[in-house]
């Protein structure tokens, strides 16, 4: 299987950042950061798969079979930031490879999207299903709709623009497939993680509500925790420079 994976240049002793996109997406997403991100860190970025330019996996998808495949593609130690559901990813690869993760990061991401009895701060198993079945009818709409929902709160406008760029002319190999990650269950990875840990969410998140906050704190109390305000589910467009002060600041901490 292929996956489209690039990379800064790894000679500058700089800590390596491995940065997974969430769903319906790819790797482009972080275009607008690497500037300010490159000035600390190695970066490595990789479309999951079965989204952006890579194939989807020949196996059943599930989030342990992305982590063993994007383990693959990066052989040395690294910090790893997931957003969404990137953030399940890079928290299964913690747990699967724990001598290769040195700090985890999660944004705007969720242990278990779907809500359950003991889990109210998820979507509601109907809503989820729904979303599955307009996807499967008309997947275009669909995604301009979810692009909608991930551009409230600050500088809506400006990441509506954004996202309907990356969307633009993409044929993901499974986006289906890879919608069903959505539905695992996280909890128990993340509370096992031994790794030292930061949690950024969003205020004005409609798709992982800041609620979540309390949730996640305990399953790893000794996790650094960050929610913007104002802040919708991409807090690195609308925060940059917060965004980015956090992050160098808990790597720092994190060596």
């Amino acid at each position: 299987m292929s996956l489209h994976i690039e990379r800064s240049n790894p000679a500058s002793g700089r800590p390596v950042l491995v940065l997974l996109h969430g769903w319906g997406l790819h790797s482009g997403v972080w275009e607008p950061l690497l500037p300010a991100l490159q000035q600390h860190f190695d970066t490595v970025l990789i479309d999951l798969p079965g989204l952006g330019r890579s194939e989807a996996l020949l196996e059943p998808v599930t989030v342990q079979a992305l982590a063993i495949a994007v383990l693959q593609q990066v052989p040395e130690r690294a910090i790893w930031l997931g957003w969404s559901l990137g953030g399940l990813v890079a928290a299964e690869v913690a747990r699967q490879a724990p001598e290769r993760v040195c700090a985890l990061v999660t944004v705007a991401s969720n242990p278990c999207f779907v809500a359950h009895k003991d889990w109210p701060c998820g979507m509601a198993p109907e809503t989820f299903d729904g979303f599955a079945n307009s996807l499967a009818s008309d997947p275009a709409r669909t995604l301009a709709s979810f692009a909608l929902l991930q551009s409230r709160g600050a500088a809506a406008r400006e990441i509506l623009r954004r996202l309907k760029v990356l969307l633009a002319g993409q044929a993901p190999a499974d986006l289906a497939g890879t919608l069903q990650l959505l539905a695992q269950d996280g909890r128990a990875t993340l509370a096992a993680l031994s790794q030292p840990a930061l949690h950024i969410l969003g205020g004005e998140d409609q798709l992982v509500p800041a609620t979540l906050a309390e949730p996640l704190q305990r399953l790893q109390p000794g996790a650094w925790l960050r929610c913007y305000e104002d802040a919708g589910h991409l807090p690195f467009y609308s925060h940059q420079a917060r965004f980015v002060e956090d992050l160098v600041a808990f790597a720092g901490a994190a060596s």
